[in-house]
């Protein structure tokens, strides 16, 4: 091998070494939804958002339903339903009851009840405990369109405190 030929070589595999180093310092958005997430927990809300917000832009359905939690927590109630809904069209459990919900209450964009029970009955299909508890309360008080049915909001009840104690029985295993 002359001279020439072991340059090049040296700097390919700088280039690549580089390389690898810069793709590997790069959070995708699933770390940075995690990464948010720890912030927010820790209290250290300007990064918390911050990630959070960049996880969204990258179309991570889960950073879409939280942030859109965290902006109706601030009152920014119309660009919550942006993030719910890019949320919910994805699929995401936590965006089609926060859509619903939005729906339900009227937040962001108009009240709509059939609406909103389209979408908790989406997150329903999931098993998403908050949508499941939102149909219990709908049963008891014959809100959304509903009938006033205490025997099916007992049911839902149901489901939900079985969903919360599968949880729990998984997070005492961790």
């Amino acid at each position: 091998m002359n001279a020439t030929t072991t340059r090049f070589l040296t700097r390919c595999t700088l280039w690549m070494g580089a390389l690898f180093a810069a793709t590997s310092l790069y959070a995708g958005p699933a770390e940075d939804f995690a990464q948010a997430d720890a912030a927010l927990a820790s209290g250290d809300l300007p990064t918390g958002m911050s990630l959070m917000r960049k996880a969204a832009n990258q179309n991570h359905a889960k950073a879409q339903a939280r942030l859109g939690d965290l902006l109706r927590s601030a009152g920014s109630e119309a660009d919550a339903v942006a993030m719910y809904r890019k949320s919910a069209e994805q699929g995401e459990a936590a965006g089609e009851f926060g859509l619903g919900r939005a729906l339900a209450d009227g937040a962001g964009v108009p009240k709509d009840a059939a609406q909103a029970l389209e979408w908790y009955r989406k997150a329903e299909a999931k098993n998403y405990a908050p949508a499941l508890d939102a149909l219990a309360r709908a049963y008891r008080t014959g809100t959304l369109g509903l009938p006033r049915d205490l025997e099916q909001a007992k049911k839902y009840d149901e489901r939900v405190r079985a969903l919360t104690a599968q949880a729990n029985a998984q997070g005492a295993r961790k």
